[in-house]
């Protein structure tokens, strides 16, 4: 029975205490409607008091309103309290430049992090299942992540929030449903192949288990448990070399770099990982995995001094063999514009870099290009001397390297995730009019080296 099933997960992994406060978190939906129903037969067992908390995240409008009536309907037959939040998650998005599922997550859990200070609760639970623990564990690898973000979620995390369904699959959780009669609303979002986790489940898995492998889903969810395990070792090892290295301090964190490189790499990552969730950065986000890596190439070969927006409210600093990660803003960069009138070295103040610019016959070069992401080859007789480095400027357009049509520099920079506050900071080549290298990041496809070319003119960012 589905009812014994969760029973022996909640004793399995701790998930609640004897007379636990608890935030429910209820969508209407099947699994968060048999969470509940669940829960509210554990009251005695574990002396739990429970409160309902429905999210609106104003993506669906009418049927957003039906689904809060309904969950606050059911509420009421257990006799329970009802938590309703409605929340612009789209404007959200737009805001902080999360994908649509990271900004619906934040709001979600800020909501339910509220109502446990306002009812001083223990736990928030939720009705993740096994089926959502597959998806997880794809979206994350397709999206690219670490052994903390491919190990999917756990029944308990940071000692509050509790996934009582996450060992039960779905088509169990649907006959426990109908035997016992739960109601539950149907979600129209679930079944539109606009949002990446629903094709997973309605394209990717179905096809993996007909192509492949027809036991996938419960290979990957033993797999998820074995990387648990793995996980737990190296966050106790990650662990005390963080309280071995970072020290608090006013307004944020520090720690020397030096202590920092003679560590592990894989327990710099998990480091740099725990700094950002201190930070604010949702564990299980795409955005927090995203600041990672760039902190940790960063770290790889770092310049003396320099600086990384993370968010709005946070960046990291590195003066010498002292990092810092402090709340606030950086400051935007001014407007610049330097000249380089040729062959030879420029030194750029504003962005601390001096430019190397050098005049070859072609195949001299042909290595650089692959080496290091500060260096591009160009076409000479591309090439409109005398040649401009800049910031970027309102409507600044590009052909991106191997693209046909041309693209604002702006929605580039947003494609790619690099934070506002460091747009300013990012170097253009410019040759005539034209933009020829957004310095670190893409060329022009008009100034690449063709089987034609005679000169090479290689630039380069020290």
């Amino acid at each position: 029975m589905l009812d014994a099933q969760v029973r022996r997960t909640i004793d399995q992994y701790h998930l609640f205490h004897d007379g636990d406060r608890v935030i429910v978190g209820v969508s209407g939906g099947l699994d968060s409607m048999v969470l509940l129903y669940l829960l509210n037969s554990f009251i005695e067992t574990f002396h739990l008091i429970l409160i309902v908390a429905h999210v609106n995240h104003g993506l669906r409008i009418g049927e957003s309103e039906r689904e809060a009536e309904f969950v606050q309907r059911e509420a009421s037959k257990f006799g329970l309290p009802f938590e309703y939040g409605k929340f612009d998650v789209r404007g959200f998005q737009k805001r902080e430049g999360l994908s649509l599922e990271d900004a619906a997550r934040k709001i979600r859990f800020k909501f339910f992090e509220e109502l446990l200070h306002k009812h001083r609760a223990q736990k928030i639970a939720l009705g993740h299942h096994a089926d959502d623990q597959v998806e997880t564990m794809l979206l994350r690898l397709l999206r690219g992540t670490g052994l903390k973000g491919l190990k999917g979620m756990i029944p308990l995390r940071d000692g509050k929030v509790v996934r009582p369904l996450l060992e039960v699959w779905r088509r169990d959780i649907e006959s426990f449903a109908k035997e016992k009669g739960i109601p539950y609303l149907i979600d129209s979002s679930n079944i539109q192949r606009d949002y990446l986790r629903n094709r997973i489940r309605l394209d990717l898995i179905p096809w993996i288990e007909k192509e492949y492998q027809p036991h996938f889903k419960k290979i990957l969810l033993g797999m998820s448990k074995i990387l648990r395990l793995e996980d737990d070792f190296l966050e106790r090892e990650s662990e005390k070399a963080f309280q071995g290295l970072v020290q608090e301090e006013e307004g944020g964190f520090a720690f020397k770099f030096s202590d920092y490189r003679s560590l592990h790499p894989a327990l710099q990552w998990r480091v740099i990982g725990k700094l950002l969730k201190i930070g604010g950065f949702d564990e299980g986000g795409e955005e927090i995995v995203v600041n990672q890596r760039r902190i940790f190439e960063s770290f790889s070969h770092p310049p003396a001094s320099f600086s990384l927006s993370l968010s709005e409210e946070l960046f990291l600093e590195k003066k010498y063999n002292w990092v810092f990660l402090k709340k606030g803003r950086l400051e935007v960069t001014p407007p610049f514009e330097v000249e380089l009138p040729g062959p030879g070295r420029t030194y750029i103040r504003e962005i601390q870099k001096e430019v190397e610019v050098e005049k070859r016959q072609r195949g001299f070069f042909e290595e650089d290009n692959e080496r290091s992401p500060n260096i591009a080859l160009f076409d000479f007789q591309k090439i409109c001397f005398p040649l401009k480095v800049r910031n970027v400027r309102p409507g600044d357009r590009f052909q991106p390297l191997g693209l046909k049509g041309t693209q604002k520099v702006k929605d580039y920079f947003i494609n790619h995730k690099i934070p506002r506050i460091e747009r300013s900071k990012i170097p253009l080549l410019i040759s005539g009019d034209r933009i020829a290298w957004i310095v670190g990041h893409r060329m022009d496809e008009r100034f690449k080296i063709t089987h034609e070319t005679k000169e090479v003119l290689r630039v380069r960012f020290i």
